[in-house]
């Protein structure tokens, strides 16, 4: 039996996968991949999703990362989304891991 990519948030969350966001500024956020299921549903692909450069204001690219605690930054910060008024907000907070 032949492995399936991981290729949406859906399969990515049961993998405990993190979602890394480049720009082209050098801002590298990261968020859980439960989160971008939440946010934009678990079937959806990850490179068509765009995150809002915090720094610059362009859109950058998500990729699907394998969480490996034991290499992980130790004060790694991710984003976490809030509804606001309606409205995604990404707020900053350290990642559990």
């Amino acid at each position: 039996m032949a492995l399936e990519p991981i290729v949406t948030p859906g399969k990515a969350t049961r993998h405990n996968k993190l979602g890394k966001a480049e720009c082209s500024c050098g801002n590298v956020p990261y968020c859980r991949s439960a989160d971008l299921m939440m946010v934009y549903g678990g079937g959806v692909d990850p490179l068509t999703l765009r995150f809002d450069c915090s720094r610059c204001k362009p859109t950058g690219k998500i990729t699907l990362l394998e969480v490996h605690p034991e290499h992980l930054p130790k004060r790694l910060i991710i984003q976490k989304p809030m509804k606001i008024d309606g409205k995604i907000h990404w707020t900053t907070e350290r990642f559990p891991g």
